[in-house]
């Protein structure tokens, strides 16, 4: 018990640590100590609890304003193996803002696939946040334009590229599905995030362009089907009737 609040009063510590970091890496940014201080006080951070995620998330951040993107990568993974097989309520799993801000640091540093298995968890927490959805719609997006780069790369021909443009195909219909619910959800919480918005908005008519079909069109092909279905039925009533 007595380890256990030991524990506690070192995150919390760390944590306080963690909250100047970030004031003089936006607030006081224009110091001319701002980067000196940040790395005396994440030092700090993580001798005093060298196993909290949000000190290595915190890591993370400074060592991407330095562009030292490997060590940012190696300090998400730490951060991400602590907590990740916890169920939703353990208290070392981070906080839901917290976890929305790692994935846009994992985002940052090219590793959509450990952002897009957070942003999954955290919209299954809570099927409400339109940042969560407009997180995953962009994530999915960019690692689709990240892997249709790479097989571009790769000599023409090989037999399974149209495996590929299928799979890339639904990769973003899924990106696109995200996106507009995050925009219908936007609405409906009358939300107050303009570039979140434009953003949202340009990436769904970029898609709708590339995908070659909108959601009038996917409403038009409904209600053909609905009409079809009610041709169907008339005509089951026709033959009941003979």
């Amino acid at each position: 018990m007595a380890m256990q609040m030991q524990m506690q009063k070192r995150k919390k510590l760390a944590s306080a640590l963690c909250g100047l970091v970030e004031i003089y890496m936006t607030d006081l940014s224009w110091e001319s100590d701002a980067e000196s201080r940040c790395e005396s006080l994440i030092t700090e951070a993580m001798l005093v609890a060298p196993e909290c995620p949000e000190a290595l998330q915190t890591l993370a951040s400074v060592r991407i304003s330095q562009t030292r993107m490997d060590e940012a990568r190696k300090a998400l993974t730490q951060s991400i193996e602590i907590w990740k097989d916890l169920p939703a309520g353990d208290e070392s799993v981070p906080n839901f803002p917290a976890r929305i801000s790692l994935a846009r640091l994992l985002m940052e540093v090219g590793m959509e696939d450990d952002a897009l298995e957070v942003l999954e968890r955290l919209v299954d927490e809570d099927d409400t946040s339109v940042e969560a959805w407009y997180l995953g719609g962009w994530c999915q997006y960019l690692a689709t334009e990240k892997s249709e780069t790479a097989s571009n790369s790769i000599v023409n021909g090989a037999p399974d590229n149209d495996r590929k443009e299928s799979a890339s195909r639904a990769a973003l219909v899924t990106s696109r599905d995200w996106l507009r619910n995050s925009l219908r959800l936007y609405e409906l919480q009358d939300y107050e995030d303009e570039r979140l918005k434009e953003h949202a908005l340009e990436l769904v008519q970029g898609l709708d362009a590339g995908l070659g079909d909108t959601i009038e069109e996917e409403e038009e092909d409904g209600a053909e089907d609905d009409d079809w279905e009610s041709e169907g039925d008339d005509e089951d009533q026709s033959m009941d009737g003979i």
